[in-house]
């Protein structure tokens, strides 16, 4: 029955924390607008009648097997690495289910696999928002853990621990919004000095683009002269 629980407790764990980094990979997934022509395209693709047959779509059970499935030793062995350095108690319920339940533990490993892969993205593009990335997902589990220990007994000492988490994550949560918005402005800034740019050197900018155009037009325009081919003496025969 334990052992039951622990696997419930672990599934519930990384497909929610797994779920909180999708949400942060999305936020930095700029939105592009549909231009008209787009809209148009899309309108007239909606109205045209589908000539092929659509794919067909893949069956639970099906979904339920590609989960389960094994992954390459290589990422298992990284993903088990990185629960170790980073969330220790994850990584102990995972050598547990490995034993017991390896279908399980094998839906699990992905569910890790994905988030480490997911955070490592984001330790390329930003190392700095990485580590609140990081920390929030520590602090996800802690609270899904201690929230599934709840379920099985409760004591004033988990509910304190409990609610020290959730006040880390609020204020950890409220970190990345602001660090997030400091970047924006950062970026709109760059981007002010740019147009600033634009405007005021504009005539500049036309003239120099029109000298380079001009004058590679006039060498283009030169005539190639062709050397003068030898003649064949007598005496090269």
């Amino acid at each position: 029955m334990r052992l039951d629980r622990l696997k419930h407790w672990l599934g519930v764990v990384l497909v929610l924390t797994s779920a909180l980094l999708a949400r942060a990979a999305a936020d930095d997934k700029p939105v592009k607008a549909n231009k008209p022509s787009d809209a148009k395209a899309q309108s007239e693709k909606k109205l045209a009648p589908a000539n092929k047959t659509p794919a067909k779509k893949a069956t639970a059970a099906e979904a339920a097997k590609n989960d389960a499935d094994p992954i390459p030793s290589k990422r298992e062995a990284a993903a088990i690495k990185f629960a170790q350095q980073h969330h220790p108690e994850l990584a102990e319920l995972l050598n547990r289910l490995k034993t017991s339940y390896p279908d399980q533990f094998a839906k699990a490993l992905r569910e890790l696999d994905k988030t480490r892969d997911r955070l490592e993205k984001a330790r390329q593009n930003d190392a700095d928002r990485y580590a609140i990335l990081l920390h929030e997902w520590q602090l996800d589990s802690r609270v899904r853990l201690m929230a599934a220990r709840l379920t099985m007994s409760t004591s004033e000492e988990l509910e304190t621990e409990l609610r020290q988490a959730l006040t880390e994550r609020h204020d950890l949560r409220l970190q990345l919004l602001t660090y997030d918005r400091e970047k924006s402005k950062t970026r709109l800034q760059k981007m002010d000095e740019q147009i600033a740019e634009h405007v005021q050197g504009r005539e500049t900018s036309i003239d120099r683009e029109f000298d380079r155009i001009k004058k590679s037009a006039e060498i283009r325009k030169k005539p190639v002269t062709k050397p003068a081919s030898k003649r064949i003496s007598d005496k090269d025969k």
